[in-house]
């Protein structure tokens, strides 16, 4: 016997009340021998053994009663097996994973495994409700009366086992008294055992529950992929040569000899196309490199396909693109004059921006050294000193780097601000200490972010940035394990109390601003509030100082982040398409996702989509394998075993009848107190 509300056991305590009242209550009085109470004396001898027996049976009829009250109230049940006589439901999952397309019987292994699941649900005796669903790495349940649905043209995504019978498992729980059964159709595809997205706890089905599988995966199976396609970055400069190299390797057990592999890239009408052949051992990998030359500013799209028949043709075609683009023109406005030479702040700026940011190592291993070649800067340093104040133009000069705010005339900040409000980037170094009339007129022309206060100056222990804020410009500085930024050291910052407009993206150990941003109308401004070089600490010796100028720079042009092309998988969650709601119950993943290889554009991004590696192996397990793996118990396919009745448990409520037990009591208790006297 199990109870719905336990805690109403307690109450079983109170059945002390009546004892205690018992023995507070017994007849304790004084015995005197009087001659004419002789007679009376035998007559209540006579009786004294009636009422001891009536006091204890009133004792445990009070108890008792106290005790059901306090069980009544904890609703006692039974678990009970019984043979479920709901509606009958069958569930029937078909694979439509891209192996799922190789050749079968009647056309593709679909084909044949709809034909087979529609010639299943046939053979069953009795009636049912079936319910057809299609799964990949999701699963998309079909309208409920499907008796033979159509088989998907485009098969393309990776096998998720576990997804389709955590699917079943959550359908089956919202009809607990259906007689149910489950029906998997596939081609017991190996890799699609691995699940990252449905972790999996115990059993995913019931036991009581028939699971059934049909396997219409062919025996052995010959196959040569494109895996992957290397591009030198997302985004390179027009001076620079396209080469991409293509990974191919061969699943099957025979070698391809001399087979043909085609190149395009196109831009609009623009077209360039290389054609070339490969030979790939059995069980091997190998590369083949295809350069383009210098191709025109824009976003290239490639196709590259391979010109063969082997069983599965999903992965013979692979696309990648890239962005061919002129440097950003960065202009470093230096209050000094050339003839300082390297010793200028604005020499370590250029230096940094020059460099491919692209692909700088970010780490702060000392032993770690930066990749250089050509960036997506071309800087140009303007020595005021010499030359005066220039005009400020965002379209010649999208981003403006002020490489030592503290000398900067009050007529080009002036020129600065309004440089910013017509939709300039900003990028400022502190530099020297121009005194309080300088800082003034950063704040007066809103460039400022917040309230200057004054120079600091560290004693023996140096300053350091000690907290980065998450999901920032500096977010590839965020994990200290890759890249740590308390290894810096600084002897001077520039103290300020920030705005409330102001973003500090990181701190100095002092909780001062080291790094903040804000918004001034169509541009932006970023501080970096210590110096560009050597002179206020000795950052410019680290390994960090090229891709933390490189990240601020960047950041402030909108060259972070993910950039213009985006690279996807065929069943990632499309994030221009909100949740629709019709995700299974306790599943959070969105069934808005990119259903097919190619190209997709979505605003101002161009979505590169392919099928993974893992769906191009076409290594198979067994039946046996297969149920150990997720504790299934493959069921009879006899007629019998599937109509059979499935037994259950339900749970037999007692409260009708310790109700009525207590009322019974209350009656007998009521009666026997009043025939019983102390």
């Amino acid at each position: 016997m199990s109870f719905f509300q336990t805690t109403f056991l307690i109450a079983t305590a109170a059945v002390a009340i009546p004892v205690l009242l018992h023995l507070l209550n017994r007849w304790q009085a004084r015995q005197i021998e009087l001659g004419t109470m002789r007679f009376l004396e035998e007559v209540i001898r006579e009786g004294a053994q009636r009422r001891k027996i009536r006091r204890w049976l009133l004792l445990l009829t009070r108890c008792a009663l106290v005790a059901l009250l306090a069980f009544l109230f904890a609703r006692p049940f039974l678990l009970e097996n019984r043979q479920q006589q709901g509606e009958r439901l069958r569930l029937v999952l078909v694979d439509r994973s891209a192996s799922m397309a190789m050749k079968g019987n009647a056309g593709r292994l679909i084909d044949d495994g709809v034909s087979a699941a529609s010639q299943w649900t046939a053979n069953r005796q009795a009636e049912a409700t079936v319910e057809w669903a299609w799964f990949d790495s999701q699963v998309e349940p079909l309208e409920p009366g499907e008796t033979r649905p159509s088989s998907p043209q485009v098969l393309s995504g990776d096998t998720d086992y576990a997804a389709a019978l955590n699917w079943a498992r959550d359908r089956l729980s919202l009809d607990r008294d259906a007689l149910a059964e489950v029906l998997l159709v596939t081609d017991l595809q190996q890799s699609g055992l691995v699940s990252e997205g449905f972790p999996l706890d115990g059993n995913v089905l019931p036991a009581t529950v028939p699971f059934h599988l049909i396997d219409v995966g062919r025996p052995a199976a010959n196959n040569l992929a494109i895996n992957a396609i290397r591009t030198p970055s997302d985004r390179i400069g027009t001076e620079s040569d396209l080469e991409m190299v293509v990974t191919l390797f061969n699943y099957g057990a025979l070698p391809f000899e001399e087979v043909p592999l085609t190149a395009a890239i196109t831009n609009g009408e623009r077209t360039a196309r290389i054609r070339k052949s490969i030979s790939v051992p059995a069980g091997q990998a190998a590369e083949i490199a295809f350069s383009f030359g210098k191709l025109d500013p824009g976003v290239w799209r490639g196709t590259f396909s391979l010109d063969i028949e082997d069983d599965l043709a999903a992965d013979n075609r692979r696309f990648a693109a890239v962005e061919v683009a002129d440097r950003v023109n960065v202009l470093i406005l230096d209050s000094g004059t050339h003839k300082v030479g390297t010793g200028a702040e604005s020499y370590y700026l250029a230096t940094a921006l020059e460099q491919d940011g692209k692909n700088l190592n970010v780490s702060s291993d000392e032993s770690d050294q930066p990749h250089i070649s050509e960036g997506r800067f071309r800087t140009q340093v303007h020595y005021l000193e010499d030359s005066g104040t220039p005009s400020f133009n965002p379209e010649k000069y999208p981003l403006i780097v002020v490489a030592d705010a503290g000398q900067v005339s009050r007529d080009t900040i002036n020129r600065l601000a309004t440089y910013v409000r017509i939709g300039g980037q900003l990028l400022v170094f502190a530099g020297d200490d121009g005194g309080r009339p300088v800082w003034a007129s950063w704040e007066n022309e809103g460039l400022a972010p917040g309230k200057f206060q004054s120079v600091k100056r560290s004693g023996a222990m140096p300053y350091r940035i000690t907290s980065v804020s998450t999901g920032t410009m500096l977010k590839p500085f965020e994990d200290p394990q890759r890249s740590d930024l308390s290894r810096l050291r600084f002897e001077k910052f520039l103290s300020v109390k920030a705005d409330e407009k102001t973003q500090v993206l990181a701190s100095f150990d002092s909780r001062h601003p080291a790094v903040t941003k804000q918004q001034l109308e169509q541009g932006e401004v970023a501080w970096f509030l210590s110096s560009a070089d050597s002179s206020w600490g000795n950052w410019t010796t680290s390994p960090l100082y090229l891709p933390l100028v490189q990240q601020m720079a960047a950041d402030l042009v909108h060259l972070t982040g993910e950039g213009t092309i985006r690279e996807r998988q065929v069943g990632d969650d499309d994030p221009t398409v909100p949740a629709n709601g019709t995700a299974q119950e306790g599943s959070e993943r969105l069934l808005t996702s990119f259903t097919r290889p190619g190209f997709e554009s979505r605003g101002e991004a161009l979505y590169v989509i392919n099928s993974t590696a893992k769906e191009s192996d076409p290594a198979r397990i067994d039946r046996e394998t297969f149920a150990k793996h997720f504790g299934l118990v493959l069921a009879n396919e006899s007629d019998d075993q599937a109509d059979a009745a499935v037994e259950g448990q339900s749970r037999k409520e007692l409260w009708p009848w310790f109700a009525a037990a207590c009322l019974v009591l209350m009656v007998f208790e009521f009666a026997l107190a009043n025939r019983t006297s102390a």
